[in-house]
């Protein structure tokens, strides 16, 4: 889909929408975005569940800076 936003914009659009909640908000967000369709991965070759993804793509900016 190539209309759909990137993982990395629209977890910077939840960070900043719920990260005044702590780190668990924006999981949770990001989780069910997942779910919902409005964000893909484009591949899952480690099994992540949703959850375990956002934590590591919220790791992931935090670590790198773009978050």
């Amino acid at each position: 889909a190539k209309d759909m936003a990137s993982q990395r914009d629209v977890m910077r659009r939840i960070f900043r929408l719920y990260s005044d909640r702590g780190d668990e908000a924006v999981v949770a967000a990001y989780a069910k975005a997942e779910r919902d369709g409005k964000v893909q991965r484009k591949n899952n070759t480690h099994g992540l569940s949703s959850e375990e993804y956002a934590h590591a793509l919220l790791n992931d900016g935090k670590k790198k800076g773009w978050l």
